[in-house]
Parts: structure tokens; C-alpha cells; sequence
């Protein structure tokens, strides 16, 4: 019990309970309603240390590279005490390889010191034992990307249950593998045993064709079904596939899932320093608030991206492309529109002539 923190946001009306070891949250209400956002600072921050990566993956929605650059470790220190006093709890590290930053030990034990629990995603080069021992030490949890070939990501799996580390897998979810992923949770391969969740992420069309989207389809509703039968390991899902989600929402635990979080208790912060609402708006057109002109607190709150955010998320039909839908839907509450900058929507909101979008 010694590592569970209470905290109570009175002026946005809930508090948290949060475990500083696991990095394990709840979150509830003080006035009976949902909390919109945290007025005070993001509970999550999203930090990419680094674009370099050697993968050139074509569905990437980052512009990373062998060339890629790295945050300095002056810099991101700087960050973390920020979001310290800002009252930050967790920090999900990315990239790029994060992992193969050459300072990533360090900036986890930074994190730490900070009383931030850190985790991260590897696409599963550059791990050593160094790294598997500082996530031992210092991170909540740690998740490896699910991509072809999967040599790599078995052996870090592998690794991580020979070191007692909680593992999850990030499965990056379109068209083209949706039934592969259905596959998956019908006849799960014996090491998903291993890991603690597979957490489903929908894709965005930032660098890639619209092509990829997920439609509302008979091979959706096929792996919605192998979902909710599926007993394997966890399954989680980022906040971008909540409008899918709601087809079987009389299935799920609702308290456990939550609309959009961008603005509201999340943003991202580039590995150049600069804040947005979200890590799919970094290369596009939307410009990042500098964090070496402003604090990280003053961007939270008074950010126009932040604040533009936070509007579209506020009602319906707000969406960058809008469903009037929205408006007379039932099941607003729930998923509020779906994601607000992007045309990755079961319910619409897609623009037919469009090959590619930016943030």
C-alpha cells in the first residue's frame, strides 16, 4: 500500500488513485459527472526522445531514419522536472527506437528521480541487458511493436518473461492485417501466454493511403467477436478505436474505457521539444508550442492547439472532417465522435478524394 499515491484535482472536479510502482491509475469523479480535463497538467505525457530508427517502416507516421536526431539529455531533464511540478504521473516514451538512444538508461532513472513512472515501446533492435535491467528498475511496463519480421519481438518477449518484466504487445491495426489479427486471438500462439496484454492500435493515414483504414465490415465484426471470446492475456485498445468499440459496448467493462485523452490528459512533446495535443499531429500542420519559450504548464492551458482540442472534443460534430451524425446519436457520451483530427471514424466523417491526411 506504502506505493499508492492519492491525488484530488479539486478545480476539475475528480482525484486518482495511482500506483507509483506498477503506474496503475484509477480515476473518479468528485461532483458525479465525468472530468473533462485536467486543469492543472497532463497526467500523461507521450515524449519521443529520438527519430532515429533503422526499420523505414512505409506505414510509419513519424519521419524517422538512420539519421534520425536525439533528444539531449540536458533537455529532456529539464522536461521532466516541468512535468514534475505539473503534476505528470506517467510518461510513455517513444520514438522512433527510444531504446536505442544513447542515453535511455539514464533519462529512465531521470524519469524516476522525478517520481514519473516511464515506460516505453522497442521495435525490439538495439535491446541489452543494460536496457532489460533499467526497465527492471525503473519502468512500469514496457511494450514491443507487432510487425513483420517478428523474430525480434519474440525475443524480447522471451526476454522479458526470463526477467520477470511485464511485457505488452502494440499491434498496429488496418485492413490489410485485420485478419490476421482475428487469427491471432482465435488460435493464440502459445507465447501471448507471456505477455501481459496485446493493445490494439487503429491506424492513421498520416504518411501512409487511407486505403489502410478500418471499415465497418464483416471482418471487423469478426474480430470484435474473437475479442470478446478471447482469454489468452489482456486486451487493451488506444482511445482512437473507441467509435468501433461502442458496436459492442454492451460487451465491455465501460468504466474502464475513455474517449479521446489528447488535450484533456494526455499530449506529446517532439524530440526537437515542441508540445501537441497528440503525436499524429507532430508532422503535420499543426504547429508545436516550444517548450524552451513557454513552460510546460502555460502550454497546457493556453495552447491554441491544445485548447482547439479540447473544443473539438467538448461536443458533437466538432470533428476536423464533422459527422453530423453525432448530433443525434445515443451513444455520444461514449466514444464523443471517435478521434477529432483524423477520418478514421466507423460512423464517417471521410473525405473520398483525400490519399493521405495530415494532423
Amino acid at each position: 500500500m506504502n506505493s499508492l499515491m492519492i491525488r484530488c484535482y479539486k478545480e476539475s472536479g475528480y482525484f486518482v488513485c495511482f500506483d507509483l510502482e506498477s503506474g496503475q491509475m484509477l480515476r473518479g469523479s468528485m461532483t458525479g459527472e465525468e472530468p473533462f480535463w485536467n486543469r492543472r497538467g497532463p497526467e500523461l505525457l507521450d515524449i519521443s526522445i529520438t527519430n532515429y530508427c533503422e526499420r523505414n517502416c512505409d506505414f510509419c507516421y513519424r519521419e524517422t531514419s538512420s539519421n534520425g536526431t536525439f533528444m539531449p539529455l540536458e533537455q529532456y531533464t529539464k522536461i521532466i522536472a516541468q512535468a514534475e511540478t505539473a503534476g505528470v504521473l506517467q510518461v510513455a516514451l517513444g520514438g522512433g527506437n527510444p531504446n536505442q538512444h544513447p542515453d535511455f538508461v539514464s533519462i529512465l532513472e531521470v524519469t524516476r528521480k522525478h517520481h514519473i513512472i516511464p515506460s516505453y515501446t522497442t521495435n525490439g533492435q538495439g535491446m541489452t541487458d543494460e536496457i532489460y535491467n533499467a526497465t527492471k528498475c525503473y519502468c512500469g511496463a514496457m511494450a514491443v511493436s507487432w510487425y513483420e519480421p517478428y523474430s525480434e519481438a519474440t525475443q524480447v518477449i522471451k526476454n522479458c518473461q526470463e526477467r520477470d518484466i511485464k511485457v505488452n504487445i502494440h499491434y498496429l491495426l488496418h485492413r490489410n492485417n485485420i485478419r490476421v489479427a482475428t487469427e491471432m486471438l482465435r488460435r493464440p500462439p502459445a507465447f501471448l501466454q507471456q505477455v501481459n496484454a496485446i493493445v490494439f492500435l487503429n491506424y492513421k493515414p498520416v504518411r501512409s493511403p487511407r486505403s489502410l483504414c478500418l471499415m465497418d465490415t464483416c471482418e471487423l465484426d469478426d474480430f470484435l467477436s474473437a475479442v470478446q471470446v478471447f482469454r489468452g492475456c489482456k486486451i487493451g485498445f488506444d482511445s482512437c478505436m473507441i467509435s468501433y468499440l461502442a458496436k459492442i459496448e454492451a460487451a465491455l467493462a465501460v468504466s474502464t474505457i475513455d474517449f479521446c485523452e489528447a488535450g484533456r490528459f494526455s499530449a506529446f512533446i517532439s524530440e526537437s521539444g515542441n508540445m501537441y495535443p497528440c503525436s499524429f499531429m507532430c508532422d503535420g500542420d499543426t504547429a508545436g508550442i516550444d517548450l524552451n519559450l513557454i513552460s510546460l504548464e502555460d502550454a497546457w492551458r493556453y495552447g491554441d492547439s491544445l485548447q482547439k482540442m479540447r473544443h473539438r472534443l467538448s461536443g458533437p460534430s466538432r470533428q476536423k472532417y464533422p459527422i453530423e451524425d453525432c448530433k443525434k446519436c445515443d451513444q455520444f457520451s461514449m466514444c464523443h465522435g471517435g478521434c477529432p483530427i483524423f477520418p478514421i471514424n466507423r460512423c464517417g466523417g471521410r473525405e473520398k478524394d483525400a490519399t493521405a491526411f495530415s494532423g
